[in-house]
This record gives C-alpha cells, sequence and structure tokens, in this order.
C-alpha cells in the first residue's frame, strides 16, 4: 500500500495537468470496460450503456491528443521564451 502511495506522489510531481488528465481518460476508459464485462455477465443492456461511455472516453482522449499536439506544434513553440526577464526567440 506504501508504494502504491509513493508512486502517485511521486506521479503527482513529475506529470503536469494535461497529462494528468489523460492519464485520467485512460484510467476511466479501461476500468469501465473491465466492469462492463463484469457486468455483462447479469445484464447486457447496462453493460453496452457502461461501454458507451467508455468510448466517450476514448474519443474525448483522442481530440485531447490532437487538440493538445497541434496547440503545440503551431502555437507554442512559436511563442517567445523568458530569459532572465528577457525574451528570447
Amino acid at each position: 500500500m506504501q508504494a502504491i502511495k509513493e508512486m502517485l506522489i511521486n506521479w503527482n510531481i513529475t506529470r503536469g495537468e494535461r497529462e494528468k488528465l489523460q492519464h485520467t481518460y485512460i484510467a476511466v476508459a479501461l476500468v469501465g470496460l473491465v466492469i462492463a464485462g463484469l457486468v455483462g455477465l447479469l445484464n447486457d443492456n447496462l453493460s453496452s450503456m457502461i461501454v458507451q461511455v467508455c468510448l466517450i472516453a476514448l474519443g474525448v482522449f483522442l481530440c485531447n491528443v490532437v487538440v493538445w499536439a497541434l496547440l503545440y506544434s503551431l502555437v507554442i513553440t512559436r511563442l517567445p521564451r523568458k530569459i532572465n526577464g528577457g525574451t528570447k526567440k
């Protein structure tokens, strides 16, 4: 249990907000698919609704990946960086 706590603290320190959000979308989708599989043994309709929610989470994840890649490549890399109070391109 302590190892998991330390791993999560390290993950929280080393990752940015965008990466945490992306990891959360993937985790929700994967855990949801496992839950949908287990629920599918008892209730097929509920299982298919859970799978739809997981597919929406995966879709949001993919949209975020594309938007952040475009934003980084087209905007962020062209912004001037501040170095020691001045600006440098």
